[in-house]
């Protein structure tokens, strides 16, 4: 990769293999170093790489109004959070969360805390971004020298949620998924009261139904054709699930005005099976 520009000491703008201009922030990656040399990355955990050139202006002014010092520090829980979830992040993410970072830190340091009533749900509904904004309050405390209080934990988890929705449109469409979630769980919860929700089938419900509510909610509903054969087995051999899965989708509909289609509904009975099984790992 070629340097076309040094933005400061840890962000260079690059021309990748590809011929494509990037934007790369890392530790002391633009330091002593100068337009036209070559830069390789040894080590990508310790970096981030822009590629959407919408966003490069977006990325200039943040690097100009907070601290090195705060930018590696996002960049380390940016990454720790792409591992976690193993998915692609909206690299919008650099911005929207050491701006996030920048607000927090500088109103704690002077004693200001914004509570979070949702804090709890967001810490059910989604365990795994909560985890990272968990490992986030220990990073800003090592490294920012400042405590944040738990409910901020649940503030960053938002953003990783944002950040795993395509594309990224607004906090109201995240808090809108969080409503349909917490309706969705309700049920299951009111009707299968000794479900395991420590259990991997349980996890693995509540992700397939948050990507089943993000997928609906841009896309509407889709038409994918349901294997009729199939459907029948699974609906026949699981009569409750399937009372259950129309239910759910009866919700959906008349709450948020969005339907799933039959497949889905299929789906939904055969996740609903695995909850219902004592081992909650197989039907």
């Amino acid at each position: 990769m070629h340097i076309i520009k040094i933005l400061n000491n840890n962000a260079v703008q690059v021309i990748n293999e590809d011929g494509d201009q990037v934007i790369i922030v890392g530790r002391g990656i633009g330091h002593d170093k100068k337009r036209g040399q070559t830069i390789s990355i040894e080590n990508s955990d310790e970096v981030f790489v822009m590629t959407n050139k919408n966003l490069f202006p977006s990325v200039k002014n943040i690097l100009t109004s907070v601290s090195t010092d705060l930018i590696e520090t996002s960049n380390k829980i940016i990454n720790y959070g792409k591992k976690l979830l193993d998915t692609n992040l909206n690299q919008n993410i650099i911005i929207s969360l050491t701006d996030h970072l920048d607000y927090a830190i500088s109103k704690a340091r002077d004693g200001i805390y914004t509570p979070n009533p949702l804090n709890l749900d967001i810490k059910k509904f989604y365990p795994t971004e909560y985890k990272i904004g968990e490992y986030a309050l220990k990073v800003v405390k090592k490294y920012q020298f400042t405590i944040l209080k738990e409910d901020e934990a649940g503030f960053i988890a938002m953003h990783f949620v944002d950040a795993t929705i395509k594309d990224n449109k607004s906090t109201h469409n995240i808090l809108r998924l969080t409503e349909a979630l917490k309706k969705v769980l309700a049920i299951v919860e009111k009707e299968m009261p000794n479900i395991s929700k420590d259990s991997l089938a349980y996890s693995r419900f509540v992700r397939h139904i948050q990507y089943m509510i993000i997928r609906i909610f841009e896309n509407g509903k889709e038409t994918n054709e349901i294997d009729a054969d199939i459907a029948k087995i699974v609906f026949e051999k699981y009569p409750f699930e399937y009372s259950l899965a129309k239910k759910i989708r009866k919700v959906i509909l008349h709450d948020f005005k969005v339907d799933i289609n039959d497949e889905e509904q299929m789906y939904i009975t055969i996740h609903l099976a695995r909850l219902a099984d004592v081992r909650g790992e197989q039907i």
